[in-house]
């Protein structure tokens, strides 16, 4: 863990006017599965940073690191974790790239809380909803890579009927391949408003769900690349483990909860780990009404075992 002038040296130019409102989801079941003693933990997309505090809280022996590839989250982050700033040391990092500097093993307990966040979503400038008129960027680290609207303006026909598929799992992926390619003709700086017209006008919707819902997701993976190499990622993490330490994922959605389910259940089929969750965890009904955001998000945890082989595995 970096001291205190190395966690400020690797800070952001970036400084927020004012940190927005934000719940941190199934903050309690996060708190309840950390183990006893707690004293080194890695917060692998830390966001504004409300799992990280109140793990700081409810551990005040412990350290931790925080991984977010998105500079603005961790800007926040940073003030929302102002009084814990000596236990605290701040990577602006994917971190499935930046697991291979932590030795191995190290850690008690790792959480990730995957995909979006509240507060992309929630900032119109960042394009990642069709609720706010923007330039259609949906980049989550914003220091280079290609647009949403890059994506839709070079992909072959092909590869965006495969994004809509695979990724949105949109069963008019093919219409609306099409309807993109004719449309870029003359479309070359996509909007928000212009993309979710566009999928309207192809796509149907579910009662309560905007038809354009499951291409704005597939889009916003594909910018990301958010599933690639993720399972090898969360094995690694699992294997930064210290005996009894644990590992804890919340997912949004169905192909981010496959890959954490395949892992999990890979590692305990192969010994050394303990799946302390054999079905997902999901919010409490008191959390749905005070989050609906909530409602689609899935947590496992596993558990790493005194030995290789030991019982339970």
């Amino acid at each position: 863990m970096r001291t205190r002038s190395n966690s400020r040296s690797s800070g952001s130019d970036v400084e927020p006017t004012k940190p927005p409102a934000h719940i941190p989801v199934l903050l309690r079941e996060i708190l309840s599965f950390a183990p006893t003693p707690t004293t080194r933990i890695l917060d692998a997309t830390v966001g504004p940073g409300g799992h990280a505090r109140a793990l700081l809280e409810a551990h005040p022996g412990a350290t931790l690191l925080a991984f977010d590839r998105d500079e603005n989250a961790l800007a926040i982050a940073r003030q929302k974790l102002h009084d814990f700033e000596e236990r605290v040391s701040f990577r602006h990092a994917d971190f499935r790239g930046g697991l291979t500097e932590l030795p191995d093993p190290s850690l008690d307990y790792a959480i990730a809380d995957l995909g979006v966040s509240s507060l992309q979503l929630d900032d119109p400038e960042r394009g990642f909803s069709f609720r706010f008129e923007a330039p259609l960027d949906m980049r989550m680290d914003q220091r280079g890579g290609r647009t949403a609207s890059d994506i839709l303006n070079t992909a072959t026909e092909k590869e965006l009927e495969r994004i809509l598929a695979e990724y949105g799992e949109e069963p008019k992926a093919r219409a609306i391949a099409r309807s993109i390619v004719m449309e870029r003709r003359t479309q070359r700086r996509w909007t928000t408003s212009a993309f979710s017209s566009l999928v309207r006008r192809d796509a149907r919707g579910r009662p309560g769900l905007d038809p354009s819902t499951r291409a704005f997701q597939a889009l916003r993976i594909a910018t990301n690349f958010e599933l690639e190499g993720l399972d090898e990622s969360l094995s690694r993490l699992a294997h930064l483990l210290r005996p009894g330490g644990r590992l804890a994922v919340i997912a949004f959605h169905s192909l981010e909860d496959r890959i954490v389910k395949n892992v999990f259940r890979s590692l305990k089929r192969n010994g050394g780990f303990n799946l302390l969750t054999p079905k997902p965890v999901m919010p409490q009904l008191d959390e749905e009404r005070q989050n609906p955001r909530s409602r689609s998000a899935r947590l496992r945890v596993i558990e790493r075992l005194a030995t290789e082989n030991g019982g339970g595995a």
